[in-house]
Parts: structure tokens; C-alpha cells; sequence
């Protein structure tokens, strides 16, 4: 049986840890009890302040569960008297059809899907389905738990992808051609899409995913901290390093309040977030890496000249990272730029959600007011930059017992007007080409900042064999800039073991 990740019935406090919205957690809990028959038609259920002392949260996530209940019609509300379980449910409940999604993060989407099903349910009345979601914030569980539910013949109807995974996933039959489905808006939906998004969707000719959204690799820095030093932002390698050396200094940390001058993924403990953000500087010193699928060339000399320089800053000045910086999660380097601990780090566009929660500044206005972002810089300052592209992709496995609808709940969910609405709210960059230009404008100063850097985007290797590739890239780099291993003798073996995968 599918194994399904929801919350159980003796539920008393919500996980704060967990990626999923409390407002969601909540609404979970609460079809829950409708589906089980501890929530009976015509049930009270507890008010908003009760609910808030049970579950320790505040009122706005159970306001929004309830209000999203009653849109969808499980509970219904008497002025002055309370909020009551709808008759309808227990068999609106049991003819629904269950519509199973396997992600790993992409939890603000879970809201478009939402949006989705129930446009499909109003359509559809005799019909009506419901969505049923494993999440799995660890990315080695989610591919382990989503190859073992094709093998025992349970795979879901959607699942959201990496990027940089369609390739493998498309390859090993896993998951299925969107556009075998011969669809007339899928194929209207290619041509608007922006061209490098479309192509890492793209495998062998046949279309595999639908972008959710896009993202970039690049160095983020606290503006605020150059503009009070009178920096200017770095364009070039030597000029990275003078600025590290500037921040490093004590009188500098102790004037700004920094403690240490860039940080950033050395290790397999960020996982793909460590080749993600590192590999563009390869790219700016002329390698290829593998921009066709199945290739990837790592001894030559750019490699080198790249790891070379990185290790100017992890070894030659590795007074001014963090001491245990391999041991640092991607997404910690957000929460240390955000709260002033470091002026640089190098990450992705995708890090804005993760830098929001531990900052004063809400508004978009004033988030690029505080903080910066640009390509990494390049070698020489005549160079063309690079950025890598990345992003989250819906996909349909091949074993999908409910495909057709599925790809239907995306049509709404994956439209432009959902990718306007979700990069407005999360700052994020849109895979459509319409969506960007539309919201490049004095309106979003940090979105009309980002965007135009989609010029420099790079695909990282479209390899059928990534999962098992990127961790050798991952401890190759770990290896050479933390633990200052040779660099020829570390990339030749990993060369070698890559060959054997390829």
C-alpha cells in the first residue's frame, strides 16, 4: 500500500519543523478525523482559541485552515454558534478518487494543487478527487522511497523533480513523456516557456516535465555592509578575494557585527546544492563539464585553474569561513546572511523563503535594499558569466494509475497566472518568458534584479546517471577545497569512477 505521510490522530502539537505550512498540517489533521469517523456530520469543532492551545500556534494558520474547509465545503460555519462538520462529507469522502503526490520541498505548491482539485471538483461533482501527499525532506529518502513504490507497483500520479534528475528519472522509465499524452495546451505550453527551462525538461526530444519554477546559483551579499564600506560589488576572482580580505579584517567585524567574511557548501553535507553553486565557476574558467546528455569532462585544464582558485579562499584564507563549514546545511548559509554573521555566501536564488524568516525586512523593496545578487565573478572582467540553472519540475510516472487527471490538476496548477502569483509571493523566477518580463518592473526590485541573469544560465550534466554522479562530485570538492587534497590526483580518480557509471 502507497505509504502516505499525514499526521496522526493523537495529534496534540504540529511539527514546526517540518516543511509543510502549519495551516496545511492542520487541514490535514482535520480530513483526517473526517476520513476515520472521529469527526461525525454535524461534529463542532473546537473554536479558534482552543484550537490555538491545542496545537500551540497562533491564529492565523488555523484561521486558514478553517477558511479553507469551508471553501471546499468539509465544514460550514453558524454565526455565533461555531464551525460543524458538513453532511456531505463521510460520501463525498469515500467516492473521492485519491490522487497521490511524492515531493520533496516544494511544499508552496501544495496550495496551487489544492487550487487545482478544486476547480477540477466543481467541473466534475460525480467525479471529485482528493490529494493525498508523502513529503520527504530528505532527498535520499524521497529517491529511495519513490524507486521502491514503482518497483512494488504503488507509484503516485505526480511527482515534483529537480531539474537536474529528469534526465535519469526520463532514461530509466520512471516517468512518462507528458507529451505522449498528445495534449494540445502542453504543446501550446512549450513554445512559452523560457528556452533553457524547456531544454532541461527535454530529453531525447520528448517533453518529461512541467517547470514549477526556475532558479540560479550566484554570490548574495548584504548591500547594506558594501555600501557602508564604499565597496563596490566584485566582478572578477582577484576582486572577490580583496573583498574577503576587507570583511576579514577585525576592525571591519567589529564595525559591521560579522563574524565571518563569505561562507558556502564545501561538502556532501549540503548534498547537490554543493556542485549547484560551485560548478559555475568552472564554467567562467571555459570548462563544458557536459552540456550534452551523457558526457561530462572533468581533467582538463579549466577544471584545475577553477579548483585552484577556490582553494585560494577554503585553504589560503580559511580564517575567514566558518571552522566547521563542511558540516553546515545549505540552508543555514541563508539564516547566517540574513541575520548579519557573514556579508557574502554563495547559493541560489531559491534561498529568499530561507532568508525571509530571520530578517526585519519583509517587504521586497526593502529586501533589495539590505541584500544583493549577481553571477559568481569570472577569471577576467572581459568573461561572460555563468549561472546554474535550476528549479522544480512536475512529472507523471509511467505506472501513474491516474495520469490523464493528473496532468489536467496541472494544467491549472503549473499555468503562468500560478508561476505569477508564486514568484510574486516568494520572490522567485518564473520558467515562463511572459511572467518574467511581466514582473520585471519598478513594482519588484529585487525580481527585476534576478531575472535578467537567466541570460547566463547553464544546464549542469544531463546525466542518466546522476543521482549515483553527483555524490563523487560532492566529495571531490569536499576533498580538494576543505581537506586540501591534491587536485590532479583527486579529479583523475573521480574521472575514472565516472567513467565506470557513464
Amino acid at each position: 500500500m502507497y505509504t502516505k505521510v499525514a499526521y496522526p490522530r493523537e495529534l496534540v502539537m504540529v511539527n514546526r519543523d517540518s516543511p509543510v505550512p502549519l495551516y496545511y498540517q492542520l487541514k490535514v489533521y482535520f480530513k483526517d478525523q473526517m476520513e476515520s469517523g472521529l469527526l461525525h456530520p454535524g461534529d463542532r469543532l473546537p473554536t479558534e482559541m482552543d484550537l490555538c492551545r491545542q496545537f500551540g500556534v497562533s491564529r492565523a494558520p488555523v484561521r486558514q485552515a478553517l477558511t479553507d474547509l469551508a471553501k471546499e465545503g468539509y465544514v460550514y460555519r453558524r454565526p455565533g454558534q461555531g464551525t460543524f462538520v458538513a453532511s456531505s462529507v463521510p460520501s463525498r469522502l469515500a467516492k473521492q478518487t485519491c490522487i497521490r503526490v511524492m515531493t520533496h520541498y516544494d511544499v508552496p505548491w501544495i496550495s496551487y494543487l489544492e487550487h487545482a482539485a478544486n476547480i477540477w471538483n466543481e467541473e466534475h461533482p460525480d467525479q471529485e478527487v482528493k490529494l493525498e501527499f508523502a513529503i520527504h525532506p530528505e532527498r535520499d529518502m524521497f529517491h529511495r522511497q519513490l524507486r521502491q513504490a514503482v518497483a512494488k507497483g504503488e507509484a503516485p500520479d505526480l511527482i515534483s523533480l529537480d531539474y537536474v534528475w529528469i534526465t535519469h528519472y526520463a532514461y530509466t522509465g520512471h516517468i512518462k513523456p507528458l507529451d505522449e499524452l498528445m495534449v494540445s495546451w502542453l504543446r501550446e505550453k512549450l513554445t512559452v516557456l523560457e528556452p533553457v527551462a524547456r531544454k532541461n525538461n527535454m530529453v531525447d526530444g520528448r517533453f518529461y516535465g512541467l517547470p514549477i519554477h526556475a532558479d540560479l546559483t550566484g554570490l548574495w551579499y548584504r548591500r547594506d555592509f558594501l555600501d557602508a564600506e564604499g565597496l563596490s560589488v566584485p566582478r572578477t576572482w582577484d576582486e572577490l578575494l580583496a573583498l574577503i580580505d576587507h570583511f576579514n579584517q577585525d576592525d571591519v567585524k567589529q564595525r559591521l557585527g560579522h563574524t565571518y567574511a563569505i561562507a558556502f557548501p564545501v561538502s556532501p553535507k549540503s548534498g547537490e546544492a554543493t556542485v549547484n553553486v560551485l560548478v559555475p565557476f568552472m564554467w567562467n574558467a571555459g570548462a563544458t563539464l557536459g552540456e550534452t546528455h551523457n558526457t561530462i569532462a572533468l581533467d582538463n585544464e579549466s577544471v584545475y585553474q577553477a579548483l585552484s582558485f577556490l582553494r585560494e579562499i577554503t585553504i589560503t584564507r580559511r580564517s575567514a569561513l566558518p571552522p566547521r563549514m563542511d558540516e553546515i546545511s545549505w540552508w543555514d548559509f541563508a539564516k547566517m546572511l540574513a541575520e548579519g554573521e557573514v556579508p557574502l555566501i554563495l547559493g541560489g536564488t531559491y534561498e529568499w523563503p530561507h532568508i525571509r524568516p530571520h530578517t526585519e525586512w519583509k517587504r521586497e523593496s526593502e529586501m533589495a535594499e539590505h541584500f544583493g545578487f549577481m553571477p559568481v565573478p569570472c577569471p577576467e572582467e572581459a568573461s561572460t558569466p555563468a549561472c546554474s540553472l535550476g528549479g522544480s519540475s512536475w512529472a507523471i510516472p509511467r505506472q501513474a494509475p491516474h495520469a490523464e487527471i493528473a496532468l489536467t490538476l496541472l494544467r491549472v496548477a503549473s499555468s503562468p497566472e500560478a508561476s505569477r502569483a508564486y514568484c510574486e509571493e516568494d520572490l522567485q523566477i518564473s520558467p515562463y518568458h511572459s511572467v518574467n518580463e511581466e514582473l520585471a518592473d519598478e513594482r519588484h526590485p529585487w525580481l527585476r534584479e534576478i531575472q535578467p541573469l537567466f541570460r547566463y544560465a547553464h544546464l549542469r550534466p544531463l546525466l542518466r546517471n546522476y543521482p549515483q554522479i553527483s555524490p563523487f562530485l560532492q566529495d571531490m570538492l569536499h576533498r580538494v577545497l576543505w581537506l586540501g587534497e591534491d587536485i590532479e590526483i583527486c579529479v583523475q580518480r573521480t574521472s575514472g569512477a565516472l567513467e565506470l557509471l557513464l
